[in-house]
């Protein structure tokens, strides 16, 4: 055994969107403010003369037009192609550059699709990802400001984005808000994704989405306490690239509502896959974890008609993918809300992967499948369902359970597949007007079980309680401290092989992530500061057995299969044991 084959990782080198675009390239900033005090009128930066620093001699734009002042945008008949010189290096069209002023698009419609991109919507459902791999690769608008007291909300209303890589962008690093930002009564279309959004803050309403490629939203890393309402979404997976991409997407959002949209019924007759809202956790990044999971969100009073899954909550997980830097196919969406929907002429209603949402007062007409419970990994558990007594709750624990359905839903089976039933377990709490099962009580499935706490808050139903633990600080999102805790038998099963693995928990006992995947077994666990002095804690561990002769120490951040540290590497002796000081510094210990 090597220590290579213990913490095998094939690193990523993908892009994170977040963190490549937080990052804007030095540029020099041209504000339009004074131009516009010409006393020309409204805004018109289609006008070569009246904004000649902006163009080249071919009509072309060559920089971003920082806006720093309130605009009203001059009427137009027509659309405005826009042209952007190939020596264009800015990354958004316009920037917002100051606080509380409105950008008013005034019926404007921004245009730079494609050929392809504008073709009728049966041909590019039938093309998928061709018309999106090209064209623009501009944000129409982009806007990354932080809060300041006092100051009116940010509005961007009355535009139509067609075209873009984003239609509108949002940058923010997550833990500090930003300026308030409503936008409304605008219009994404053709674009490869209507909005994006990184930020905190943001009221997007009454605005129309429809026939995007990659998806209408993307809620992205570090998104937070966002609220999306009053929209309406038709045909925004064009390109049907992802099994886990919808017209909304929820990655790594939380503290977020979605509420009163329309999702519509498609304007073709089509076999493809159609989603509306997915939320998943993206399992890392250019080997960056993504810390945030997505929690605390509301689905509340949207009406869905004609999906092939309306919601689908962990939709990543079981996904085998080199960006997974747990190594362990994980995903986490718990605490989320969905409640007084409406879903008719679908497939399947509601789909929940991951463990403690809760379901409530939905209602189904013409549905195939009501809700699912699909137990991916071993278990599948805390889910909470109420009001939902004339509906049946389908229980899926293997592939045979879901075959008619298998090609949408292929993330769930990458990994999991050396797991039967016999070995799984689901359980439901249900305790007003609660809804059928598609099994009776069993040893797979317990119904309002007792639920755990104390000393027996991390039991594993497989394996019993752990054989170590500790409490410590591992995500500055959720309240309280977490708990880690190993376990003397193997609690991971990844492609019909067992691994010991380190795992994270909140204060109510729900699995946050992981780390340390091993072939060895763990003896013992500590937590602390060692490689830094802030943040998320770090946890220190030793194996069992020797690993080529020695006893290391690991030092592991959360969501890592690979330790970020390795001390004591020629150790020798196998009585080495770990603990914490008052400084919650590591000490290491020989006897």
């Amino acid at each position: 055994m090597t220590i290579a084959l213990i913490f095998s990782y094939n690193f990523s080198v993908a892009q994170n969107e977040a963190t490549k675009e937080a990052s804007e390239s030095s540029q020099s900033v041209f504000y339009i403010k004074e131009v516009l005090q010409d006393g020309k009128g409204d805004f018109d930066p289609w006008n070569t003369q009246r904004w000649s620093a902006w163009y080249n001699e071919k009509g072309e734009i060559i920089r971003q037009f920082d806006v720093d002042t309130s605009v009203k945008f001059k009427s137009r008949n027509e659309p405005w192609l826009v042209k952007i010189s190939e020596k264009f290096t800015n990354k958004s069209l316009f920037t917002i550059a100051k606080q509380g002023i409105v950008m008013d698009g005034n019926g404007l419609i921004m245009d730079v699709r494609t050929e392809r991109q504008k073709l009728p919507l049966d041909e590019l459902y039938a093309l998928k990802k061709e018309p999106w791999t090209d064209g623009n690769e501009l944000r129409g608008i982009f806007y990354n400001l932080p809060q300041i007291e006092g100051i009116q909300a940010t509005k961007i209303k009355n535009f139509t984005f067609m075209g873009w890589k984003r239609g509108i962008k949002i940058n923010g690093t997550g833990d500090q808000e930003q300026h308030r930002l409503i936008v409304e009564n605008c219009v994404f279309t053709r674009n490869k994704i209507g909005f994006y959004t990184n930020g905190y803050n943001t009221l997007l309403r009454n605005c129309d989405l429809f026939e995007n490629g990659y998806g209408a939203i993307y809620s992205g890393s570090r998104s937070r306490r966002n609220q999306f309402i009053g929209n309406t979404f038709r045909d925004n997976t064009l390109s049907q690239n992802q099994h886990s991409y919808g017209d909304f997407i929820g990655d790594t959002f939380f503290d977020s509502e979605i509420s009163s949209n329309t999702f519509a019924k498609s304007h073709i007759k089509t076999d493809q896959r159609r989603i509306g809202i997915s939320m998943f956790r993206n399992m890392g990044e250019s080997n960056n974890l993504r810390e945030q999971m997505p929690h605390n969100n509301i689905i509340r009073g949207n009406h869905f008609d004609g999906y092939s899954v309306a919601i689908h909550i962990g939709s990543r997980m079981g996904r085998d993918t080199r960006n997974d830097i747990t190594d362990e196919g994980r995903d986490y969406a718990f605490y989320n809300l969905i409640a007084d929907n409406t879903i008719e002429n679908s497939t399947i209603g509601i789909k929940i992967n991951t463990e403690g949402n809760t379901i409530s007062g939905n209602a189904f007409t013409n549905v195939e499948e009501e809700i699912v419970l699909q137990c991916v990994f071993f278990k599948l558990e805390n889910t909470t369902i109420n009001y939902q007594k004339d509906d049946e709750v389908k229980l899926w624990y293997v592939t045979e359970d879901y075959a008619q359905y298998s090609d949408w839903f292929r993330f769930q089976d990458d990994l999991n597949g050396s797991i039967k039933k016999e070995e799984k377990l689901i359980t439901v709490f249900s305790q007003r007007e609660g809804p059928s099962f598609s099994q009776n009580q069993d040893e797979n499935f317990k119904l309002n079980p007792v639920k755990a706490s104390g000393k027996n808050l991390l039991e594993d139903y497989r394996l019993g309680v752990p054989m170590a633990t500790a409490t410590g600080e591992f995500s500055l999102d959720l309240p309280g401290n977490e708990f880690v805790a190993i376990w003397d038998q193997p609690i991971s099963r990844i492609n019909e092989k067992d691994y010991y693995s380190i795992l994270f928990f909140d204060d109510k006992g729900t699995e946050i992530n992981r780390c340390g995947r091993s072939e060895v077994k763990w003896k013992e666990i500590a937590v602390g500061y060692f490689t830094k002095k802030e943040g998320e804690m770090e946890v220190a561990a030793i194996p069992a057995e020797a690993i080529e002769g020695k006893y290391p120490v690991y030092i592991f951040d959360r969501g890592f299969q690979v330790p970020k540290e390795i001390l004591y590497g020629d150790n020798e002796n196998p009585d080495i044991t770990i603990k914490t000081d008052m400084n919650q510094e590591l000490m290491v210990l020989f006897q």
